[in-house]
């Protein structure tokens, strides 16, 4: 089954084709820049680091983005880079992303360039994103396919274990600009969200709020969320500001 979930994705990937009108219109590429401060670094459920600082940086042409992010903790106790290349297509968004973190107090030395089986921090996944133009919903779903392993016999790694994560997000668009949101996130598959321990678990429940300040071609982002884990019973909450141009 999760050879399938894979499979399907992959599939769905492969059928994307540039149209001919995007191809005519000729798109003059896009560059973007984000710089962001936040209480915590929150994740799919759980809470990676306290307050860092986040830059973003993104490239389009056409329905092409590439994307490079970081998450560095503002004491130096993690930091983690990012790499997301996306394709759009109408109301899909496909994502081949690359993850690579780091933890100050870690024993493991670090390595950039290993992605060697059991040792490599990095983790890469693919990931399908819809976001309906007819009414405010968007659904999303992720699989690692490298970089997370089920634990075998003395704890080395054994088989991927092709975790995956399912989410559903709706949202309400205020006239002052204001968005708020509701998401509900799921486990699927035995992956590290559970500890390796459950194919499905409700692992992320949030509520956000967040509005967007401009002077001139300057924005600055503002939000604040709350995030409750059903599965492991704790609950987070973080507030962040930044500067995009």
């Amino acid at each position: 089954m999760k050879r399938l979930a894979l499979l399907s994705l992959l599939l769905i990937a492969a059928s994307f084709r540039v149209t001919a009108q995007e191809v005519n219109e000729n798109p003059a590429p896009k560059v973007e820049a984000t710089v962001s401060l936040s209480s915590a670094y929150l994740w799919r459920g759980d809470a990676v680091c306290g307050f860092h600082a986040a830059p973003d940086v993104k490239f389009s042409l056409g329905g092409f983005t590439l994307e490079h992010y970081d998450f560095l903790a503002l004491d130096g106790s993690y930091k983690e880079i990012d790499w997301d290349l996306q394709y759009t297509v109408g109301d899909f968004t496909f994502h081949l992303a690359d993850y690579y973190f780091h933890y100050a107090n870690s024993p493991q030395k670090e390595n950039y360039f290993s992605w060697k089986k059991g040792q490599t921090t990095h983790v890469d996944e693919v990931a399908l994103v819809y976001e309906s133009s007819a009414v405010p919903l968007i659904v999303k779903w992720f699989t690692f396919f490298w970089g997370d392993w089920i634990p075998g016999p003395g704890g080395l790694p054994s088989d991927l274990s092709l975790s995956s994560y399912l989410e559903i997000t709706a949202y309400h668009r205020f006239s002052n600009g204001g968005v708020f949101s509701a998401a509900l996130g799921n486990s699927v598959f035995k992956g590290n969200y559970t500890g390796y321990t459950r194919d499905f678990a409700p692992i992320h429940a949030e509520l956000k709020y967040g509005r967007e300040l401009s002077a001139g071609k300057v924005r600055f982002p503002l939000s604040a969320s709350f995030v409750l884990n059903p599965f492991s019973g704790q609950c987070f909450a973080a507030a962040s500001a930044g500067v995009s141009f």
